[in-house]
């Protein structure tokens, strides 16, 4: 092949690009001056070209870094826990910054499908199970920092902020990881705990047992100076 050839080809390759490129960016000011979301976000999950990745944000005086968790602000107040996997902005006519965030979900009990009432029993309202699942949503839904322990770390914490959760499961494709049948069980009842139920402490088997199960009351609880379970008792 000739240099003149190649030379041909390559100046057609390039035209060709740049004229997908302004398509493209046609489009995308069409979506931004429609704020049509849905579309913008499309654009940032499938095209690489159309994006630009930062380490770093800062927002409402508040700097978040990738690899950070976040609590994000949902509907009818709710609160949703997500980790920061990219930041990412798209420039509009007028040059002006639009800066989106991809996160990866962390789902909390009210999310969670197709658990037996049991199962959801023994899940804290405070407790978030790591998913497989991605997005990318506006920086605007960023509440601020969120604090995810492990059961341990969190059952030692005296004052809790609504900020901090814990985790001991992920949930992939709507199932647990590991199951529900292998976390760490307690109480005579043989099952795993749950931090928002009242527990007393067996000084003999050094377990936490529910108050429910052995039929006493929070107040009566306060009152006893030492607690034997009852499979201790039989000992």
């Amino acid at each position: 092949m000739s240099v003149s050839q190649e030379q041909k080809i390559s100046s057609t390759s390039t035209l060709k690009d740049d004229q997908n490129l302004q398509r493209k960016q046609s489009h995308l000011q069409n979506f931004l001056r429609r704020n049509d979301l849905k579309s913008i976000i499309r654009i940032l999950q499938t095209d690489k070209k159309s994006r630009t990745n930062y380490p770093k944000l800062k927002y409402l005086n508040q700097i978040y870094h990738v690899g950070q968790n976040l609590c994000i602000r949902g509907d009818n107040r709710s609160v949703y826990v997500a980790k920061l996997i990219k930041i990412v902005k798209l420039m509009d006519q007028e040059n002006n910054c639009i800066p989106f965030i991809k996160v990866q979900w962390f789902y909390r009990k009210t999310e969670l499908i197709g658990l037996q009432k049991d199962h959801l029993d023994c899940i804290s309202e405070n407790e978030v199970f790591k998913t497989n699942e991605f997005d990318y949503i506006e920086i605007e839904s960023i509440i601020g920092l969120a604090i995810i322990l492990s059961y341990e770390e969190y059952d030692h914490i005296e004052e809790l902020n609504d900020n901090i959760f814990f985790m001991r499961a992920s949930y992939i494709n709507e199932k647990l990881l590991p199951p529900f049948e292998q976390w760490k069980k307690i109480c005579v009842c043989k099952r795993p705990a749950n931090p928002d139920l009242k527990y007393v402490f067996c000084e003999i088997c050094k377990q936490w047992i529910h108050l429910k199960c052995i039929g006493l009351s929070q107040d009566q609880a306060k009152r006893l100076q030492k607690y034997i379970c009852p499979e201790c008792k039989k000992n």
